[in-house]
C-alpha cells in the first residue's frame, strides 16, 4: 500500500517548531514499541493482544523506518482474519485491527497532539419526562453497511432520544463526523452524542464542529445531564483529560468536570444513571477501571446503571455493589465471540450468535439497547441489528 501521503504528513507533524526533540522521541519510541508488539503477536500466533493501541501499528511502516524489514502485513492473503480472545478481528480487512486505513488515526493523532478544541465550560441541563425512552449505541460511526442496519433497527422501535457512545471512524476529522453520522437516527425529542478516543485524535475539532449541526441540545459541550422527579442521567466525556500518548485509551474525567459531577450529585438520593465512551470495568467485569475511581469519588457513591462503549462488544454485568454496568459498544465495528468472557462469573450475557455475514463470517451481531424509564423503573432491551430481542430472553 502506498504510505507517501500519510509519511509527509507525519513527517511535517514531526517538523512542528511546537515538539521538542524530548517529544518526537517520544513519539517514535512508541512507534517502535507498538510496531514490535504486532509483529509478535502475528508471528506467535498469539491471540490475546490486550493493551495494545493498534491505531499505532503501521507507524514505522509509513516512515519507512522498519530498520529489520518485517513490515507489516496488509492484505488478507498475508494474514488471515484471526479472532481475538477479546472479540476483535485481527487482520487487514476493513474495520479489523490491521486495516492500514487505521493510518488516519495515526497521522490525525501525530498532528494533534497540541493541538485540539477547547473544553466547553457549560454542560446542558435538560428537564425529561417522567416516562421517556431512550435509544443508545456505542461505536457507531463508520457510515457502512452495518451502521445502517442497526440505524434501521433503532427507528423501528423508536424512542424520545437517542445516545451515540463515541467513536466516529476513522479519525473524528469533520468529513468523518458529517458524513459518518449523516444517519443517525433522530430521537423524537433530541439526540445526543458522546466524545471518544477517535474523535480526540482529531483534538476533537471535527466532534465539537459537529455538536452545533446535529446535537444543539449539548450547547456545545461534550457532557450533559438529563434530570426528571426520579432520575439523574449523566453523559461524561471521558476522553479529553484521558492520557493522549496512550492514545486516549484510558477514560479520565479531568478536575473541571469531576468538580461539575460532584456538584451535580449533591443532595441528589435518587437514581444515577451515567453514560460515558470508556468503560467502568476491564472486559470482563473482574477489576474496577481507574475512571470508575474517579467517578465514584465525584459522585460519593457508585450510580445505579452505567452505559459505556468503547471495547466493540455487547456485555451485560452482572450486579456489582447497587452498579448494573452495560458495554454497548457494538454499534457497527464487526467483531467475534469474545472467549475472554466465557465463564465469567461478573458476566450476565455477551452476544455469541453469528450474524451470517459473507463478508465477515467470523462476525456475531452488532445492535443497540433501548431503555424505558418509568417512574424509578427502568426496562432495558438489547436488540440485534435485525430489530429482534437478544437479552433479556423472551
Amino acid at each position: 500500500m502506498d504510505f507517501s501521503d500519510w509519511k509527509n504528513r507525519v513527517e511535517a507533524s514531526l517538523a512542528d517548531a511546537r515538539q521538542t526533540l524530548e517529544q518526537k522521541k517520544q513519539i517514535m519510541d512508541r512507534l517502535q514499541q507498538v510496531h514490535q508488539q504486532v509483529r509478535d503477536v502475528i508471528d506467535s500466533g498469539s491471540t490475546s493482544a490486550s493493551g495494545i493501541p493498534w491505531e499505532l501499528a503501521r507507524g514505522l511502516s509509513i516512515l519507512d523506518n522498519v530498520m529489520d524489514g518485517k513490515s507489516l502485513p496488509t492484505t488478507e492473503d498475508e494474514l488471515p482474519t484471526r479472532v481475538m480472545d477479546d472479540g476483535t478481528l485481527l487482520g487487514c480487512r476493513k474495520w479489523e485491527l490491521l486495516d492500514p486505513l487505521w493510518g488516519e488515526a495515526l497521522v490525525q493523532w501525530i498532528a494533534h497532539l497540541w493541538d485540539y478544541a477547547p473544553w466547553g465550560g457549560e454542560p446542558s441541563r435538560v428537564e425529561i419526562a417522567d416516562q421517556v425512552s431512550f435509544a443508545i449505541a456505542g461505536d457507531w460511526g463508520t457510515g457502512d453497511y452495518i451502521a445502517a442496519k442497526v440505524a434501521a433497527a433503532m427507528s423501528k422501535q423508536g424512542a424520545d432520544y437517542t445516545i451515540h457512545l463515541g467513536d466516529v471512524y476513522y479519525a473524528g476529522i469533520s468529513s468523518d463526523e458529517s458524513n459518518d453520522l449523516k444517519d443517525w437516527p433522530a430521537g423524537a425529542k433530541g439526540q445526543f452524542t458522546l466524545n471518544s478516543n477517535h474523535e480526540m485524535y482529531n483534538g476533537a475539532l471535527g466532534y465539537f464542529g459537529e455538536l452545533s449541526n446535529k446535537f444543539p441540545m449539548q450547547q456545545g459541550t461534550s457532557y450533559f445531564s438529563l434530570h426528571n422527579q426520579n432520575w439523574l442521567i449523566v453523559g461524561l466525556d471521558s476522553a479529553y483529560h484521558s492520557d493522549k500518548m496512550n492514545l486516549y485509551m484510558d477514560g479520565a474525567l479531568g478536575d473541571q468536570q469531576a468538580a461539575w459531577l460532584k456538584q451535580l450529585a449533591a443532595g441528589w438520593d435518587k437514581k444515577i444513571m451515567l453514560l460515558s465512551h470508556h468503560q467502568g470495568y476491564a472486559m470482563d467485569g473482574s477489576t474496577k477501571t481507574p475512571l470508575y475511581q474517579e467517578v465514584a469519588a465525584a459522585l460519593g457513591r457508585d450510580p445505579d446503571y452505567w452505559y459505556w462503549g468503547h471495547l466493540h462488544n455487547v456485555i451485560c454485568y452482572q450486579p456489582q455493589g447497587k452498579l448494573l454496568a452495560r458495554c454497548v459498544g457494538h454499534g457497527a465495528i464487526p467483531y467475534g465471540p469474545a472467549k475472554a468472557l466465557d465463564g465469567k462469573p461478573q458476566v450476565a450475557w455477551a452476544e455469541t450468535r453469528s450474524a451470517d455475514d459473507s463478508q465477515y463470517p467470523e462476525r456475531v451481531l452488532n445492535g443497540f439497547v433501548r431503555l424505558e424509564l418509568n417512574g424509578d423503573a427502568l426496562t432495558e432491551t438489547f436488540y440485534d441489528e435485525n430489530g429482534y430481542q437478544r437479552w433479556p430472553e423472551h
